[in-house]
């Protein structure tokens, strides 16, 4: 790994190089590398620190993930429905578009689904954007052929209710209540109808799992549902669940590069006092200088 670290290191030395050499003239401007080094030099870092975590988790190596009591709970939810003889609503949120946040719901929901199909339980997803529910049922048909039952799966639980906010969570509401969901999901982007959603599965009873990076909705996720996912445990939750080498290691990669980060805040922080308790200017200007490598670097 040391090998593989060393020669990626060389190669954004060489590509540097030969920006400067041969490269566009804009290349050979000092103003352009006192803009541009800082921010290549930390990306390059971060780089080689993502891959070295992927290369030692890929060779079998120990990778940490913390316990996350809402990933963990999956189980008890899935095991109550199938107890219950009731289903497993999943609302995938009001993304309104194939995003990021939308692919990550997604992802969660299939591995509910995947555990689902071996109890025979009815998962019903819901969606307001036409492309997510398209995604959404055909990965969805694809995990029950996977797991040899294509004939259970049933079109008609992956549901586009509406583009519209309020009439999707009407819509959303009305289907926990009516299906009287054993364990009710909601992993995606939401908005002021969080709270309309979540009061309707504790309507019927059901345990309630929730996960969205929108900060502002996470306070009523917290008071009314059983488990949050909260903040980047949402980001991290299909390495959480499937434990595959490449997604662990990439996520040990990025908590390096946040004590990086971290180390250099607490650097700059003592290097600031101490510059100005002496009121030494030189040292003052100095910390001026290096702050602006990166808060200029583009």
């Amino acid at each position: 790994m040391g090998v593989v670290l060393l020669g990626t290191g060389l190669l954004f030395l060489l590509l540097g190089l030969g920006a400067y050499l041969w490269g566009p003239h804009q290349f050979r401007d000092p103003k352009y590398w006192s803009a541009f080094l800082a921010g290549r030099a930390t990306v390059g870092l971060f780089s080689v620190l993502i891959l070295g975590a992927i290369l030692h988790a890929r060779q079998g190596g120990p990778v940490y993930v913390r316990r996350i009591a809402g990933l963990t709970a999956i189980d008890e939810t899935v095991g109550r429905a199938t107890e219950m003889g009731r289903p497993i609503t999943f609302s995938l949120g009001l993304s309104q578009q194939l995003d990021i946040i939308a692919l990550q719901a997604l992802a969660v929901c299939l591995h509910v689904v995947r555990l689902a199909i071996r109890f025979g339980t009815r998962v019903i997803v819901t969606m307001r954007n036409a492309t997510v529910y398209a995604v959404a049922d055909e990965a969805i048909s694809e995990a029950y052929t996977a797991a040899g039952r294509p004939e259970s799966f049933n079109r008609a639980d992956v549901r586009f209710l509406s583009d519209r906010q309020f009439a999707y969570a009407s819509a959303a509401m009305g289907t926990i209540i009516r299906e009287k969901a054993a364990s009710n999901y909601m992993f995606g982007e939401f908005f002021a109808e969080a709270l309309i959603l979540a009061e309707a599965g504790n309507q019927v009873g059901a345990i309630q799992v929730a996960g969205t990076p929108s900060t502002t909705q996470v306070p009523f996720f917290i008071a009314s549902c059983d488990y949050t996912i909260i903040g980047e445990e949402f980001y991290g939750a299909t390495a959480y669940l499937t434990r595959e080498p490449t997604l662990c290691g990439s996520l040990m990669g990025q908590d390096r590069c946040k004590l990086v980060i971290l180390g250099c805040v607490l650097i700059g922080i003592l290097v600031a006092t101490a510059a100005a308790l002496t009121g030494h200017a030189g040292s003052v200007a100095w910390v001026k200088g290096f702050a602006g490598l990166f808060t200029g670097a583009k």
